[in-house]
């Protein structure tokens, strides 16, 4: 039976911490039961990274739950804070989700049919406007069309990424160096070697909060020009900020 670890990264998530991890676990208790398998079929890790607000007392109603961890990454940066993760769990395949994004009840079970019987494996599904708004529409339709594009950087998105575990020792782990990208290594590395290993499943729908840019003076535009200069240069994907929570 495939075992399923869903890796959470959070750094001062206490608004959405609780939520995200209720869906994940929701995921989780529907591909026990659809697969019928026993409670170490499938885990949630959330990784505090250095939080200094309540994200972790977020998190003292799971601490009784089974097959929920918490593990503490003390160095910043949400790349460091998912290898940690990745490092802690058990499952075959690892799912990586942000920790402002919720899952669909049956995203694992998804994903474990997208990764079939292949040993080295990554994809990635797509995002939804959880917020509301016509801003936050025409943003995640953007990207999520935009990863259709038959090149290896197109195929980028850590808030609901998975990989096999083979998959992530090969071409892991997320790149520690930088803030934008991160998981490219992993799949912009596997798709340059086997484009057909490299999963676009965009049935599987996370929706994904767009609070950061709202709350920001021209937040999409800023964003926007933030991610092509990380496409473009190196220094974009060292040099980027977010304060908003």
């Amino acid at each position: 039976m495939t075992s399923i670890s869903v890796v959470i990264p959070a750094r001062n998530e206490e608004r959405m911490i609780a939520t995200t991890v209720r869906h994940a676990l929701a995921a989780c208790d529907h591909y026990r039961q659809t697969t019928q398998s026993g409670k170490d079929s499938c885990e949630v890790i959330v990784v505090d990274n250095a939080s200094t607000d309540g994200t972790l007392s977020q998190l003292d109603a799971f601490l009784a739950v089974e097959g929920f961890r918490i593990g503490a990454c003390a160095e910043l940066g949400a790349a460091r804070a998912r290898n940690l993760g990745a490092d802690l769990a058990f499952g075959t395949i690892l799912v990586f989700v942000d920790a402002d994004t919720l899952i669909p009840a049956d995203a694992l079970i998804q994903i474990v049919k997208s990764c079939g019987q292949r040993p080295a494996v990554a994809g990635f599904g797509s995002l939804s406007n959880l917020d509301g708004g016509v801003r936050s529409n025409l943003w995640w339709a953007f990207w999520n069309a935009v990863r259709l594009l038959p090149l290896a950087r197109a195929k980028a998105m850590p808030a609901l990424m998975f990989c096999t575990s083979a998959a992530f020792q090969t071409y892991g782990p997320f790149d520690e160096t930088v803030a934008i990208g991160e998981e490219w290594p992993i799949l912009a590395g596997l798709y340059r070697v086997s484009r057909r290993d490299v999963i676009y499943a965009r049935h599987i729908v996370g929706r994904s909060s767009s609070r950061r840019m709202d709350q920001m003076a021209f937040g999409y535009s800023r964003t926007f020009l933030k991610y092509v200069w990380a496409i473009l240069h190196r220094s974009g994907r060292i040099h980027y900020t977010d304060r908003i929570r």
